[in-house]
């Protein structure tokens, strides 16, 4: 038996003798794929393109806004699959999917199955939401991006409730502050009975330099009334035949003590006069005090001149009198000139600690002025995180909105012809081959006829 070696001839007989069954395979294929593509229910499938920005939305109410938040500026996906990776773990979370299923009314594992993401080159990210229904799988999709502009916006809501907790916390706590500072500087201001120490320094600088015109005053009048009283004392000594004694007068207890009374009383005036204006009512009392002191040196200055007359008359009693008005005005004087230089002293004393007073003063009003700036930058940041609170931050762009499709994804009758033409094309050549093996394995002498 010879060794008939076959050709491409001798496979291409064997597959047109059955071409008839090739064709019969073929077209039942066809047939089936399309009575499947008729039963099966049409998917449709709507898809939407977004990206996030790669700049955050930085929009201020009532802070001051930066040159760069108010000019415009184009919005650009980030250029990252790295980072872009991370918004596509968020996107295939169970929080975020279970989110819009509740929202869609599509089920959870359903919607998981359904749904599809993918990474453009362009760096925009595609979302793919296939449904039996066109209207929910539109909506699927524009609602996915939709709830995931929320979850992302409540990323940054939450942080933010407990800075506004923590801020209000910091307002209450600067008030009590800024309230025992302000206490503190109201006490200073009452203790020292000044409400602008710059001003008092001049205000006490002034009055010292006319208190000293009128020391010099006072002296110059001093000097007169001495005259005065050693002339009606020479009248009266050629008049009566008396001689008052000045030491006499001047030494007498009782004198001393009145002129010292009249010296403190004028003292204490002066004083108050730097403090206060007007009819004040601790003015008019040390004024009612200073009348009735010098009524009393007047009577006891006439006491001890009546007690050296001797015979007065007419003329005599009128020089008397003007003894005494003189002695007494002289006394008055005296105690003038001591009160002045006491209120002197005591206003250089006070100068003297105008610089410390001063400096104790800026800091207390530094300290209120600092809790003052401090409460309100906390206010306008708790105002701002407030009005934040209401805005709905835009971290998504939509580049294309899903719509309703139109023409279903699946089943594709054109897709699905094709694919069972290639099967039944092989399947009917693996077929006749399998069944030209079988003929030659019954028949032998067959294969070499």
């Amino acid at each position: 038996m010879n060794i008939i070696e076959k050709t491409l001839l001798d496979f291409w007989l064997v597959l047109y003798q059955r071409k008839r069954t090739i064709l019969i395979i073929i077209f039942s294929a066809i047939f089936f794929a399309g009575i499947l593509s008729y039963l099966l229910p049409p998917i449709y499938q709507a898809n939407t393109d977004f990206f996030i920005s790669n700049k955050p939305d930085t929009l201020t109410f009532l802070s001051p806004a930066s040159s760069q938040e108010i000019k415009r500026t184009p919005l650009l996906p980030i250029a990252n699959e790295e980072q872009q990776a991370v918004y596509l773990g968020i996107l295939k979370s169970r929080n975020l999917i279970g989110k819009v299923s509740q929202k869609t009314g599509k089920a959870y594992k359903q919607l998981a199955k359904d749904t599809d993401f993918r990474i453009s080159n362009e760096y925009l990210i595609g979302l793919y939401s296939r449904d039996e229904n066109p209207m929910v799988a539109a909506n699927v999709a524009n609602t996915y991006v939709e709830v995931f502009n929320d979850f992302l916006d409540s990323f940054a809501s939450g942080p933010s409730a407990k800075n506004r907790l923590a801020i209000q916390d910091e307002i209450n706590d600067i008030k009590r502050k800024l309230k025992k500072a302000e206490d503190e500087l109201r006490r200073f201001k009452l203790s020292n009975r000044s409400l602008f120490i710059n001003e008092d320094a001049s205000v006490i600088g002034r009055e010292k330099i006319n208190m000293q015109m009128e020391i010099e005053k006072a002296q110059i009048s001093l000097k007169v009334n001495d005259n005065n009283v050693a002339k009606l004392v020479n009248l009266l000594a050629e008049e009566a035949q008396i001689y008052v004694s000045s030491p006499l007068i001047y030494s007498n207890p009782l004198i001393m003590r009145l002129q010292t009374q009249l010296s403190d009383i004028e003292g204490a005036m002066t004083s108050l006069k730097v403090e206060i204006h007007g009819q004040h009512p601790d003015m008019v009392k040390l004024q009612n005090q200073y009348n009735k002191k010098k009524k009393e040196l007047e009577i006891e200055t006439k006491k001890i001149v009546e007690s050296a007359a001797k015979s007065p008359d007419s003329f005599h009693e009128r020089l008397r009198q003007q003894l005494v008005n003189a002695l007494v005005e002289g006394q008055s004087t005296q105690a003038k000139i001591k009160g002045l230089k006491v209120a002197i002293k005591n206003l250089d004393k006070r100068i003297e600690s105008f610089p410390a007073l001063q400096v104790e003063m800026d800091n207390l009003t530094r300290q209120v002025a600092l809790y003052k700036n401090t409460l309100d930058n906390l206010r306008l940041q708790s105002e701002e995180m407030t009005a934040q609170g209401k805005r709905k931050m835009q971290n998504v762009i939509i580049v294309n909105p899903a719509i309703l499709p139109v023409l279903p994804v699946y089943p594709n009758i054109i897709l699905n012809i094709i694919v069972a033409l290639l099967l039944g094309l092989i399947t009917g050549i693996f077929y006749c081959f399998f069944m030209n093996y079988i003929e030659n394995v019954k028949d032998p002498e067959r294969e070499w006829k």
